[in-house]
């Protein structure tokens, strides 16, 4: 009684998260591999968005027989509204690891620790070899809900992996798309970069889920992302309602939980 009433607890729970599933679409979209690949004699630029809040992975791969250079400082993602979001900043990365011990020996003690740690620093520009490629996630570029959404847009549509399940799916053309940007890239066949090869990419959202059903019931295209919120409940939930859950738990294990056997005693005379 106890398992199940924590499980129907936690689904009501989960049930107070919403998602969307906002799926990308780009001229360059190639359906037969779901991928989007911008691509001419000497280079090949393919373009990742699957995951949590839009993270973008670009892989840049070098298809002629001399070097190639690309400047993430002077590449960026550029939104409708004309700002811009640098695919390279200025940071240094630290991981630290603290290792202890500690010798105790009658009334005495000794202790000690050591803290070392690796510092990572990303790379302005990166330089790429004949036939190789570097890949890059710099950023997530976007974490937040689309909306309002236009009703007289919303379908319904199968979605997940439970079976019968339908959702609200809004469809977008380029024209009317709640939300675009671009992909600037700024490449180079020399490491000056005085004759640079501009790679300017623009990507629209075509259609966005709106449902409960969680990311580990969906499969994820390299085109689709998705974003949550927790709902008004939610946060009710989060605090009142985990509350609520200790206090059942317990009373369920004080009601249901068998009484101790009696000790009887006797007196011999």
């Amino acid at each position: 009684m106890r398992t199940f009433f924590l499980l129907c607890c936690s689904a009501l729970l989960a049930a107070c998260t919403q998602y969307q599933y906002i799926t990308l679409n780009s001229n360059i979209y190639k359906a037969d591999n779901q991928s989007f690949v911008w691509e001419n004699d000497s280079v090949k630029v393919q373009y990742v968005f699957s995951g949590a809040d839009c993270p973008v992975t670009i892989q840049v791969y070098n298809k002629s027989a001399q070097p190639i250079y690309v400047d993430w400082k002077k590449s960026a993602v550029i939104y409708s509204d004309g700002s811009r979001l640098s695919l390279w900043n200025d940071e240094v990365y630290i991981n630290t690891v603290t290792t202890g011990a500690a010798i105790h020996f009658r009334n005495y003690s000794l202790s000690g620790s050591e803290t070392g740690g690796v510092a990572n620093k990303k790379e302005q520009v990166s330089f790429i070899p004949p036939n190789s490629y570097v890949s890059v996630t710099p950023m997530s570029i976007r974490s937040t809900f689309i909306l309002p959404l236009p009703q007289q847009l919303k379908h319904k549509v199968p979605f997940g992996s439970m079976q019968n399940s339908r959702v609200d799916q809004y469809s977008f053309e380029p024209g009317n798309s709640p939300f675009t940007f671009r992909c600037f890239l700024t490449l180079s066949a020399d490491e000056g970069f005085s004759h640079p090869i501009y790679i300017d990419q623009p990507f629209w959202v075509s259609n966005i889920i709106q449902t409960t059903i969680s990311p580990s019931d969906v499969y994820q295209a390299s085109n689709m992302f998705y974003v949550s919120r927790t709902t008004v409940v939610g946060h009710i939930m989060g605090g009142v309602g985990t509350v609520a859950v200790i206090a059942g738990a317990a009373y369920l294990d004080a009601t249901t939980t068998p009484p101790p056997p009696h000790e009887y005693r006797h007196r011999y005379r």
